[in-house]
């Protein structure tokens, strides 16, 4: 049976390594994934904002002091004398309006701007300068100086010391973890898809009637599980070849350092669990369907389930320790990010753990043999996609 089960996971690994889409995305995914990341930055450097040219009418003296407020050299600030026939000056210089700001902005902190275009990046630096000035004028205006404000307005800050045998969050594990969890859930979707994709085409193709006179129904699931699980691996390895150099030596993350007091090992049993659970559910949704596209709510619910873990990921950030938090880790569709998340935050009881791993690994053997009748029948089944009734019937089968 082991023999079986690693012949079939042989060969769905090499028939996809020697894909050309799969080689292509292998590489062209991290490609488009750093031009995504870079492609912002690049439009904002040659994205340099234009001149925007203001006049003021000043009837307060204070586009002097404004002036020394704003340091951006695109902005550029003009006196006006009054605002009769300013509006034609600002058509003519293009610029993007004028601010009339009179003897009353002291006491009620309002002026008019009357614009040509908007630019409201400009008008957010000008508003910024014009709160700075109008609270330096008050507070002379009061006799209060600077420094007793700040006294008066100073916030209550904690300096927080760890105990020696304190549980410590270090911002440094919870990145780490957050990544991993991200990577373990790229892998039971692509993987998954994967799955269901290679499921349909055998059975479309009747392969299954040869490959199943052969080979128990049980090995050819596992195999198939086995090998998408180890393409998924290579994509994940190669890409984190390629950027873990990165991450050390530009960002400057200590992340072997990071890793040994982190919690490597929840991380590597939960994350791994999780994904032979849903690997299980997907390969035994590609077995009952005629073609994609015929698939009906059942197997769209089936596919969004990785999904239901995440409505846990608020309550287990804010409170660790909490009912939900504790719920969300012993539940096996969630527990595999609930307990890896958690670890990050508290230091889980070792009874919970325990529980949780047994939970999670007797829920993977039940879905592992539901799955495999599934399959089984699944696969000898042609021209339609199984419902629900259907389903139930070929899990009560008899091997």
């Amino acid at each position: 049976m082991k023999s079986d089960t690693l012949k079939i996971a042989r060969w769905e690994l090499l028939r996809y390594l020697g894909n050309k889409q799969y080689l292509i995305s292998l590489i062209v995914t991290p490609v488009l994934m750093v031009l995504l990341m870079a492609i912002p930055s690049v439009l904002s450097y040659f994205d340099k904002p234009k001149e925007a040219t203001f006049y003021i009418v000043d009837e307060i003296s204070i586009l002097p002091m404004l002036r020394e407020e704003i340091p951006q050299s695109h902005i550029k600030l003009k006196q006006a004398g009054n605002s009769f026939e300013l509006a034609q000056t600002v058509y003519d210089e293009k610029a993007v309006g004028y601010l009339v700001i009179d003897s009353t902005f002291w006491q009620n902190a309002e002026l008019e701007f009357h614009y040509n275009k908007l630019n409201p990046d400009a008008l957010a630096i000008i508003r910024s300068a014009l709160n700075r000035i109008l609270g330096n004028h008050r507070l002379q205006e009061t006799g209060i100086a600077r420094e007793d404000l700040t006294l008066l307005t100073q916030e209550a800050e904690i300096r927080q010391f760890a105990l020696q045998n304190a549980e410590s969050m270090d911002k440094n594990v919870i990145t780490v973890t957050i990544i991993f969890m991200a990577v373990i859930y790229f892998m039971i979707f692509s993987s998954g898809t994967m799955l269901m994709q290679s499921a349909l085409q055998e059975r479309r193709d009747r392969m299954a009637e040869i490959v199943l006179s052969s080979i128990k129904p049980i090995s050819l699931m596992q195999g198939k599980i086995l090998g998408h699980f180890l393409l998924a691996l290579i994509q994940v390895v190669f890409w984190l070849v390629i950027s873990i150099p990165g991450i050390i030596f530009f960002l400057k993350f200590p992340l072997f350092s990071t890793l040994q007091v982190g919690n490597l090992g929840i991380m590597l049993f939960f994350g791994l669990a999780g994904y032979m659970l849903y690997s299980a559910l997907y390969v035994s949704i590609g077995a009952t369907m005629d073609d994609m596209q015929s698939a009906g709510n059942t197997q769209s619910l089936m596919m969004v389930l990785p999904m239901f873990s995440l409505l846990f990921i608020q309550s287990i950030v804010s409170n660790p320790d909490g009912m939900v938090s504790r719920f969300a880790g012993f539940f096996p569709l969630s527990s595999p990010l609930a307990i890896v998340i958690r670890s990050a935050f508290v230091k889980i009881p070792l009874w919970e753990q325990l529980l949780s791993a047994t939970i999670l690994i007797a829920s993977i053997y039940f879905v592992s043999r539901v799955a495999a009748k599934i399959f089984r029948v699944g696969m000898l089944m042609y021209g339609k996609t199984a419902n629900m009734k259907e389903i139930m019937r070929w899990i009560k089968y008899k091997n």
